[in-house]
C-alpha cells in the first residue's frame, strides 16, 4: 500500500510540473514564491500542453524538488529550473559551480555559458549533465549560481565585479 500511494505522489507530482517548458514564461504566483533560486530535480519536467490547472504547479515543483541527485552510470543528470531575481538583461548567463563542500573554503569547479531569451524570469534545462571528468566528485556539495554574462574584453568566467558577481539566482545541489 506505502509503494503504491508513493507511485500515486510521484504522478500527481509529475503532472504538476508540466507547465516547463523551455522558453515559456514562468507563472506570476510561481516565479514570487521561488524568485531567486535554483530548483533541481531528477524528474524530467513535462510539456506545458500536458498541464490544465497552474495553480498546483508551485506545490507540485516543491514535491519534486531534490537536494541531492544520485549517481547513474558514472554521471549526474539533473533538470535545473532558475527562477530568476529580475528579467535577464542580455542573451546569455553564466552557470558558476562552486564546490561548497566545505563552506570556509569554496572553490570554483567549473563555468557554463547558457543561452537564455532577453527578458525572461526564468531559465529551465533540462537534462543537465555533469561528470567526475569535469571536476564533479561523488559526495560533494555544489551551488549552482546564475549570473550576469562577462563584460566585453573580459574572460568567459569572468563576471565578477569589485570582487562580487552579479547574481541571478542560486542554489545547492549534493552528488551521492
Amino acid at each position: 500500500m506505502k509503494l503504491m500511494r508513493r507511485w500515486v505522489m510521484g504522478v500527481a507530482a509529475l503532472a504538476g510540473v508540466a507547465a516547463f517548458v523551455p522558453g515559456a514564461r514562468a507563472d506570476e504566483g510561481m516565479w514570487r514564491n521561488f524568485r531567486g533560486r535554483v530548483v533541481f530535480t531528477d524528474v524530467a519536467l513535462a510539456a506545458e500542453s500536458n498541464f490544465e490547472n497552474a495553480a498546483l504547479m508551485t506545490p507540485a515543483l516543491k514535491r519534486l524538488e531534490r537536494s541531492s541527485i544520485e549517481q547513474t552510470g558514472g554521471f549526474w543528470r539533473i533538470h535545473v529550473l532558475a527562477f530568476l531575481d529580475r528579467p535577464a538583461a542580455t542573451r546569455g548567463v553564466v552557470l558558476r559551480a562552486s564546490d561548497v563542500s566545505d563552506p570556509k573554503a569554496p572553490r570554483e569547479v567549473r563555468v557554463f555559458e547558457v543561452p537564455i531569451e532577453r527578458g525572461a524570469k526564468e531559465l529551465r534545462m533540462d537534462d543537465f549533465v555533469v561528470t567526475t571528468g569535469m571536476g564533479f566528485a561523488s559526495g560533494g556539495t555544489y551551488q549552482l549560481a546564475v549570473e550576469s554574462p562577462p563584460e566585453e574584453g573580459t574572460g568567459a568566467g569572468e563576471t565578477r565585479k569589485a570582487g562580487k558577481a552579479d547574481v541571478y539566482a542560486k542554489g545547492v545541489i549534493t552528488l551521492r
